[in-house]
């Protein structure tokens, strides 16, 4: 009866006014909102409250965490009809002014209150059946995961690729084996992926045509900044043949500007709800968070906030959108220590990475804690040195909630203004590993989020080494971590999807930078070894140069599911070449 009623008044307001809307949900919505206070449809997102949330607004709890004097976060359960939401905002006491309904999540509006009173409402407001949980808004000190301090300084060096003695400019792109992925580019297909951070140069050369946002507000909002532009270049940026390759070049960057505007150091928990639901609604399958709390901490340990109502508020908003219908990979990054930039335990780095099994919150929808757990990646920071040996870098958070580790010293990517610039931080590692998580998940779109952590975080042939230099002042857990790979977490990829393809193997004698198999070349190391994923059967492999002159040929055969060992093949009159560099 209520959804005729609310047909009725549109029609008729149309029907006065002439009115055209873009879509049937946006012109169900305004009509809702201006007669309900609230909106109709299930993908309507008002977050424009935000911008008026100051520092007065902020009472600090702990000088770390605080809470909004005068607002309340209310998740309603999924099966909630319009009448109950709309029963229970109406006997709240407060006003209804922001929403996301992909993630259940409503704004109440009250006049100041001390902690004790927000604690209050809190406790009236669950007792409605139709409350999934209802939290103080917390705020924190948010900071972006970058640290001016390089371990390894790689300025100005300049190199042919060697994945097996990284180094240069394009140094975290060996590392991770990125020329050896792209070879697979026949199996990528288009893919979304969402970047909540600070500001976007959306005419950087490297950018044209990659960056939107998930509507004109969020547009609006954007301020270009140094470190969003380089981690949006780290995860996309284009292979025109200057400045850097982006990993996952075939995608689109759906992208959030959640940084304030200076003086503003208290950070509503609410820009990530929104932002994360904002980038997920809009199409976003792997949404990189190069940002955390631990850097305004002096100790090695959560808040009481964040322990309480952290991982309750971020598992219910991924549970909503999962029973929703939608699917993601969560990566962030594990933090750069404390205030002072001493390692702390990567799951006191806020956010999603105090998220465990243990404190996870779904509700009533049909989601598991493993579904939640499993579609959270959470990054470490690496440097390489001799020997081919990946450390971790000095300041990056450790600890067993680190999932995998990714080059994070000295990271050459893009900058304002059109510009490029090293950066370091685990705000760099975090979104090599999101851009590689989109790689495998563009091979086969049918792969559920977990599916793809899994593959990313165990398809890897290199650890990232406990940094026995770093004087670890706290008592925190140290272990070596898996290094990301993006040739290997690509290959596993075409096997899953492709079962009849098969693996081969073997070494180049001689002076050979690639092998062309059936029409597709792959990359061979500088050590003469390769191997490459193929479908079953036997065909020609030509062995090239770096100039592209043909050095001999021999025959290859694959059987699909299995490996073959090819052995060694010489070249028997090596061509010398001129040095290109490829950069």
């Amino acid at each position: 009866m209520l959804n005729k009623i609310i047909s009725v008044i549109m029609s008729y307001v149309m029907s006065i006014t002439g009115l055209a809307y873009n879509s049937f949900n946006g012109m169900m919505d305004s009509l809702s909102e201006l007669v309900f206070g609230l909106p109709y449809s299930a993908q309507a997102v008002k977050d424009d409250f935000l911008s008026s949330i100051g520092s007065d607004d902020v009472e600090p709890i702990d000088g770390e965490t605080g809470f909004v004097n005068d607002k309340i976060a209310v998740f309603v359960n999924s099966g909630a009809s319009f009448r109950e939401k709309l029963a229970l905002f109406n006997s709240c006491g407060g006003r209804v002014v922001g929403w996301s309904t992909p993630a259940d999540l409503y704004v109440i509006d009250y006049p100041e209150m001390t902690y004790a009173a927000v604690e209050a409402k809190c406790k009236a407001l669950a007792l409605n059946e139709a409350v999934e949980l209802a939290i103080p808004v917390t705020a924190s000190k948010l900071d972006l995961d970058k640290t001016p301090s390089d371990d390894f300084n790689y300025s100005n060096v300049y190199a042919q690729w060697d994945e097996l003695q990284p180094e240069g400019r394009n140094w975290w792109l060996e590392a991770i084996d990125a020329r050896q992925a792209w070879d697979y580019s026949e199996y990528f297909s288009k893919i979304n992926i969402g970047i909540i951070d600070s500001g976007f140069d959306t005419d950087h050369p490297e950018l044209s045509g990659k960056i939107r946002f998930p509507d004109e507000k969020s547009a609006n909002r954007n301020r270009q900044d140094y470190h969003g532009c380089h981690v949006a270049g780290i995860i996309g940026a284009h292979h025109n043949g200057a400045g850097i390759a982006g990993i996952c070049e075939n995608s689109d960057l759906i992208c959030v500007d959640w940084d304030p505007e200076f003086p503003q150091l208290w950070i509503p928990d609410l820009e990530i709800y929104f932002g994360f639901s904002r980038v997920v609604e809009a199409g976003a399958k792997v949404v990189n968070l190069s940002l955390g709390t631990s850097a305004s901490k002096f100790s090695n340990s959560s808040t009481v906030f964040e322990r309480l109502i952290t991982p309750a508020a971020y598992s219910y908003v991924m549970s909503s959108l999962l029973a929703k219908g939608y699917d993601f990979v969560v990566v962030q990054s594990a933090g750069n220590g404390d205030i002072n930039g001493n390692p702390v335990d990567a799951a006191n780095n806020g956010c999603f990475t105090i998220i465990n099994e243990d404190n996870v919150f779904t509700g009533s929808n049909n989601v598991s804690p493993e579904d939640i757990v499993n579609r959270i990646i959470v990054v470490a920071s690496v440097g390489f040195r001799e020997n081919s040996r990946f450390v971790q870098s000095s300041y990056t958070n450790v600890g067993e909630r680190v999932d995998i580790a990714a080059p994070g010293d000295s990271v050459y990517s893009l900058s304002v203004d059109g510009g490029y610039d090293y950066l370091s931080g685990t705000s760099m590692a975090a979104p090599i590993v999101t851009a590689v998580a989109s790689l495998v998940w563009s091979v086969n779109p049918e792969f559920t989020g977990a599916q793809v952590k899994e593959i990313v975080c165990t398809s890897t042939d290199s650890v990232a080494e406990i940094n026995r230099s770093t004087p670890y002042i706290y008592d925190v857990k140290l272990m070596d971590y898996p290094l990301v790979n993006a040739k290997l977490s690509v290959e596993e990829a075409v096997r899953r999807a492709n079962p009849q393809v098969g693996t081969v193997s073997g070494k180049i004698i001689g002076e050979a930078d690639e092998i062309i198999y059936n029409g597709v070349s792959h990359t061979v190391f500088s050590d003469g070894t390769y191997s490459f994923v193929a479908p079953e059967g036997s065909g020609n492999a030509t062995v090239v140069d770096r100039s592209g002159e043909t050095l001999g040929s021999f025959v290859i055969s694959i059987v699909a599911g299995e490996t073959t060992e090819a052995g060694e093949y010489i070249i028997e009159t090596n061509i010398n070449t001129a040095s290109v560099d490829l950069r």
